[in-house]
């Protein structure tokens, strides 16, 4: 059965993994060859291993240096969604390698579970945590991360019974964040997608739902600061010319917010681009539907060659 440092190893491992797989590969593969971890199940010991460490280390730089361009960023988050969750799971298989089969899978899956949820919880705080796509603030952020991923694991391998409440704190957290993490993979899906399509032609790829107008131009967005409506809401800006509407469905009702008109400075960034609007609302647009928002600002014309693409 289950004891407290298996547990909380179980945990600790999966939201590890969601934040930073390579850190936490690394930090339990250190600490068994250095003899810090003598305690751990005979199927992580593999994580000692030199090569699995240097192929560890290199890629540990790699996420590093990769985690600091904002432009990148989601990039390399949206490639780790197939990755975090599985190293997760493999990791809890790995600690639980004593246990009946039933419960190591059952482990398994809950950790690549838990995993896709920090996993998922991280994109989204990134998202929320800064206004504007600067290097410093991703920074910032991302030494954060590796540091608590650090102290994490140092802390359930350590000190289980105190580790195991604020495990248990951060998974009831991630729950409530349930809302916005749906929302977060909606929004990388629509941006990486809307990447590989303006490659091949700057065209909207998708007819508006039934419940935005067909008399006006809508063009799609993700709610970036919008008063009234929640963070990466998807929705539709209506251009009604001398006016803009920002319109949306919650919970099976359409809502419409009055938000100013789109400015002709857009952000360019390298998945979505950043769309401010008058009276102080943004968006996040992607590729694909960029150029009919451009053609509707004052220079839409030479925007869409410069800020679409």
């Amino acid at each position: 059965m289950f004891s407290v440092p298996i547990l909380t190893q179980v945990l600790g491992l999966a939201i590890g993994a969601g934040l930073n797989l390579y850190a936490a590969v690394l930090v339990t593969g250190l600490g068994i060859r250095y003899g810090w971890l003598p305690q751990l199940p005979t199927e992580l010991q593999v994580l000692a291993h030199p090569a699995v460490l240097s192929v560890t280390g290199v890629m540990y730089a790699a996420e590093f240096i990769a985690d600091k361009v904002p432009f990148f960023t989601p990039i390399w988050d949206g490639i780790h969604t197939f990755i975090r969750p599985v190293g997760g799971a493999l990791l809890a298989l790995g600690a639980t390698g004593d246990m009946d089969p039933m419960i190591r899978t059952l482990a398994m899956l809950a950790a690549g579970t838990l995993a896709l949820g920090t996993h998922s919880s991280k994109m989204g705080v990134r998202l929320m945590a800064h206004t504007t796509p600067e290097p410093a603030t991703h920074s910032l952020i991302s030494v954060a991360e590796d540091v608590g991923v650090v102290a994490l694991l140092v802390l359930v391998y350590q000190y289980p019974m105190v580790a195991l409440p604020v495990l248990l704190v951060i998974v009831v957290g991630i729950a409530i964040l349930l809302p916005l993490l749906l929302r977060v993979a909606r929004f990388l899906v629509a941006g990486l997608w809307g990447r590989v399509v303006s490659i091949v032609c700057l065209t909207p790829t998708e007819v508006p739902e039934g419940w935005v107008p067909t008399q006006v131009r809508a063009v799609r967005v993700f709610s970036r600061i919008v008063k009234g409506a929640p963070r990466l809401k998807p929705g539709h800006l209506l251009l009604y010319g001398n006016r803009t509407q920002f319109v949306y469905r919650s919970w099976g009702r359409t809502k419409t917010l009055d938000v100013g008109a789109p400015e002709s400075t857009p952000t360019w960034g390298f998945v979505f681009n950043v769309v401010p609007c008058a009276g102080g609302a943004s968006f996040y647009v992607t590729k694909e539907w960029c150029p009919g928002l451009t053609s509707q600002t004052p220079g839409g014309a030479s925007l869409q060659k410069a800020e679409c693409k």
